[in-house]
């Protein structure tokens, strides 16, 4: 299966070191099509993204209960991606090569920064 995908000019980290102890995430760095769905351009190290074995390339279509096609971006990774750590969110995805829709439950934690971020990357911080 093909997916066509229409990319921002710019990426979006999700997920990474947050500056309020409250707010967590669960260690991807995505950015939306054109449809909304999230494209997993990396994982960060040692997170529950990490371990459960999420990889770049892999496409989330759901998160929870929330198909996310449509959605803003920004919604979901502000209400969804992130919460207080130690709750838990369930991703479906698909992988290129895999056929079917698979689900994984993560438990969100704090996490380390990214060094840099790459050029035309901006950090997306989650609402006070």
């Amino acid at each position: 299966m093909k997916f066509a995908l229409l990319l921002f000019s710019f990426s979006l980290l999700v997920g990474v070191a947050i500056a309020e102890e409250s707010s967590v995430g669960v260690g991807l760095q995505v950015v939306p099509t054109d449809r909304g769905d999230l494209v997993v351009l990396g994982v960060v190290e040692g997170s529950p993204a990490r371990a459960a074995g999420l990889q770049s390339g892999d496409l989330v279509v759901q998160v929870d209960d929330l198909p996310l096609a449509g959605i803003d971006f920004e919604t979901v990774a502000r209400r969804y991606l992130w919460g207080k750590a130690g709750t838990e969110v369930t991703l479906k995805y698909m992988r290129p090569g895999l056929a079917g829709v698979h689900s994984v439950t993560l438990r969100r934690q704090g996490l380390q920064a990214p060094g840099k971020e790459p050029a035309g990357v901006r950090m997306l911080r989650p609402d006070p």
